[in-house]
């Protein structure tokens, strides 16, 4: 699929369907969500105001079809990591349930390495939450490494 796959900058008009994967998103929620579909709402409002957001230190990239269908977006920024240094960041990379496993999300982050380089930034991280084994084993094909581990307890 991905010979017939562009990447391009999310539109406006693309809000709804980006909006529309947060369930993709979550699906692998922290374990200390008592009820995931509760943060549904400020999720869509932080990748509306993503797309509202683009500028040079953040973009969100669409992938689509060759028939202009959408199949995922990946969402990036600028943070310093703990020694002050910047670097990009994957804020959210979701791809739909039928382009999954076809490349899609392999373009995305190729793509978002591209846009890391073109900063001269010396690296880009990511977050995977502990519970979402699949996306982790996708990261490792792709060389990524844990760098630090985040741990929780929850206090009720």
């Amino acid at each position: 699929m991905t010979e017939r796959l562009s990447i391009r900058p999310a539109e406006e008009r693309d809000r709804e369907f980006i909006g529309g994967l947060v369930s993709s998103l979550m699906e692998f929620g922290s374990p200390t969500w008592d009820d995931p579909g509760a943060n549904a709402p400020a999720y869509r409002e932080a990748l509306a105001d993503a797309v509202r957001g683009q500028g040079p230190e953040a973009t969100v990239l669409l992938a689509e079809a060759a028939d202009g269908t959408r199949l995922g977006f990946i969402s990036l920024g600028v943070v310093n990591d703990v020694a002050g240094a910047a670097r990009g960041h994957v804020r959210d990379l979701a791809v739909t349930a039928e382009a999954r496993r076809t490349g899609v999300g392999s373009a995305l982050m190729t793509a978002a390495e591209a846009w890391t380089r073109d900063r001269g930034l010396p690296a880009l991280s990511l977050n995977v939450w502990s519970t979402n084994e699949p996306a982790q084993a996708f990261y490792r094909r792709l060389g990524y490494c844990a760098e630090r581990v985040c741990m929780v307890k929850r206090i009720t």
